[in-house]
Order: C-alpha cells, then sequence, then structure tokens
C-alpha cells in the first residue's frame, strides 16, 4: 500500500464554497521537499584493507526510459543551440533529482573506501576519461549501473471558473508514486577494461501517495524525490556489505594475473 506522504498538500473544493463565495479559489502553494540521500556507514568491523587503490567512476543510468529522456532533452538543448536560443531550465526537476542521487553515491562511495583503508582515485566520468597513468596506478575500478524506474500518476489539468478574475488551472492526481528497479556495482581491471565481479541490488518497490491538487506539478516532484530517497539507503547498505576488504583483495589478485598475461 502507499506510504502516507508528509509533503503533498491537497486542497478541496466544494459545491457550497463555490456558491458562496461565486468563484475558484487556487490552491496554497506546495512547499519543496529536499531528499537526504544519506547513509550512516557502522563501524567497521574488518581488517584495513591491504595497498590496494579503487578508481570510481560515475555512476551510469541504464534505465531505458530515462536514457530516452535524456536523448530527447540532449536534443531540444542542440536544436535551441543552433537556433541561437538560451539553454537555462531544460534540465528539468526529475533530472536534477537523480543527479544529486548519483553524485551522493559517490560522495559516500569515498567515504566508504576511507573507513576501510583503501586508496582511491577519481572519480573519473568513464573508463575512457582516464590516462594511462591512472589506469596503471589503479588496481581496480568501480561504477554503479542504477536501473531505478519511477513511476508517476498522470496528470489530469483543470480550469475553474472564476468569476471575479482570471479562471483558476490546477493540476490534479490520484493514485502513488513508485520506485523500482536495480542498481549494479560492476568492477573491471583498469587497463584491459575486463569485467572483473559484478553484484546486483535489487531495490524493493517504494511507494508514496502522490494525489493531490496544486498550481503546479511541485507535489509530483516531492513525490519522485521522497521515494528516491527511500531506495538510497538500501542501494548503500549493500555497498557497504559487497565491498569488502577480503573481497577486493581477492579481485585485485585476479585483476594483477590478468595484466601478467596481457603484458602490462
Amino acid at each position: 500500500m502507499p506510504q502516507p506522504s508528509p509533503f503533498l498538500t491537497t486542497t478541496t473544493f466544494t459545491l457550497a464554497s463555490l456558491l458562496a463565495v461565486g468563484c475558484a479559489t487556487a490552491p496554497p502553494p506546495v512547499p519543496v521537499y529536499t531528499p537526504r540521500f544519506t547513509f550512516v556507514y557502522p563501524a567497521a568491523n574488518e581488517a584495513p584493507a591491504d595497498d590496494i587503490t579503487i578508481a570510481i567512476i560515475q555512476p551510469v543510468d541504464v534505465n531505458e526510459a530515462n536514457i530516452r529522456a535524456k536523448k530527447d532533452r540532449d536534443a531540444r538543448i542542440a536544436s535551441f543551440r543552433a537556433s541561437g536560443w538560451g539553454v537555462d531550465g531544460l534540465t528539468s526537476k526529475y533530472e536534477k533529482l537523480d543527479e544529486a542521487f548519483r553524485s551522493s553515491m559517490v560522495a559516500q562511495l569515498q567515504e566508504l573506501f576511507n573507513a576501510k583503508g583503501f586508496k582511491q582515485r577519481g572519480p573519473f566520468d568513464d573508463l575512457n576519461g582516464m590516462t594511462f597513468p591512472d589506469k596503471k596506478g589503479s588496481d581496480l575500478t568501480l561504477t554503479a549501473q542504477v536501473g531505478i524506474g519511477i513511476a508517476l500518476p498522470q496528470e489530469m489539468r483543470q480550469t475553474k471558473p472564476n468569476l471575479v478574475g482570471s479562471d483558476v488551472h490546477v493540476i490534479v492526481t490520484s493514485g502513488p508514486c513508485s520506485a523500482s528497479g536495480f542498481v549494479s556495482f560492476v568492477i573491471l581491471e583498469p587497463l584491459s577494461g575486463e569485467k572483473l565481479w559484478v553484484k546486483k541490488v535489487d531495490v524493493p518497490p517504494v511507494q508514496a501517495n502522490c494525489s493531490g491538487e496544486a498550481d503546479n506539478d511541485q507535489f509530483l516532484v516531492n513525490g519522485y524525490a521522497y521515494v528516491l530517497e527511500q531506495v538510497y539507503p538500501v542501494v548503500m547498505k549493500k555497498a557497504w556489505d559487497y565491498l569488502s576488504s577480503e573481497e577486493l583483495a581477492v579481485l585485485k589478485k585476479q585483476a594483477q594475473e590478468l595484466r601478467t598475461k596481457k603484458v602490462y
């Protein structure tokens, strides 16, 4: 069942109130919900890592719907630039939330490696963005493939007559915002780019009540932020469990053997 969310504002218009004042009134503004993408790691209870250097690669969005939306946005931006128009504001509020989620992951992976005694480089945009010395000086690379999809209820735009001024335009929705999908942590040998290890974190479905009525879509953006916030600690808890000193020591040995075979 959808969980009640603390940030949605719903205004009910009754027939009696409309008859009393002869007009519709605008719903009160919806406050912006700011998610906290954070996870408090437990105290490390394992031996410190033994001279392992990991290069962090920026997380990659692998959700097909998000990839298509980004391609459409990039095409719009290119078209605007070609026409000499400005491109400010073309990154949607939803894309900004996705970016905040991924950048927080990077910051907390750095925190994780520090806590467990790993050396680190980066973050790099991708493997090709690493120089040869960066690759040679790193035992492993780590990136997160984010495959989280978020479904929002359909918007219904309504116009309410106002006899003493401009009509009131509102957005009405009924139903939950929901998140599901996965995040995969992928480790490569840097010089060859060969995949050594993948751990997939299945994200359990998360829902929040996104029924509401307002003069803009902020309550839907709030719902998007809220469910994404609930996913974050689930993912980072698994990152802490999977990225152990013992596990990465084994992977470092495999990477060294691979380099010996390929004569790097």
